[in-house]
């Protein structure tokens, strides 16, 4: 817009008229509109920023008590069992165990292990969200 519309005008200056004022407000509006919902669908299809920093966190807190747990006793054996199987719901939080497993490397491939090998490798799932997390434990 002018600066002539902000401005007393004096005999013989124009400035804008009303129809001209709500004609740009109407069109203003309707580019906000196609704006708001050409991005409306983008934030849709994402998901809420925050809402997913909060799921992800969720998860980031069922591994944080997993591995405060092994610090205090340091047993991986006991972890293993102490995580479980299938959907769990227990002191650790809600989550559902995708691999619970003792591993080993050969020639730098994963093969299954026993406990003797000293890595157990957690993955666990937000039932929720789906997000998957995994983590290698080693024993000390």
């Amino acid at each position: 817009m002018s600066a002539r519309v902000f401005r007393n005008l004096t005999a013989g200056q124009e400035g804008f008229s009303l129809i001209e004022v709500i004609i740009t407000l109407v069109v203003g509006a309707i580019l906000a509109l196609v704006l708001a919902l050409a991005l409306g669908s983008s934030f849709t299809n994402s998901g809420l920023p925050l809402f997913r920093l909060q799921q992800t966190m969720s998860l980031q807190q069922v591994m944080e008590n997993i591995r405060a747990d092994y610090a205090a006793h340091g047993d991986i054996a006991l972890l293993k069992t102490s995580v479980g199987t299938g959907t769990q719901n227990n002191g650790y939080g809600t989550y559902t165990v995708i691999s619970n497993k003792f591993i080993k490397f050969v020639n730098n491939v994963q093969a299954d292990g026993t406990v003797s090998d000293g890595i157990l490798k957690v993955s666990i799932q937000d039932p929720n969200t789906g997000l998957i997390l995994t983590e290698l434990f080693v024993a000390w």
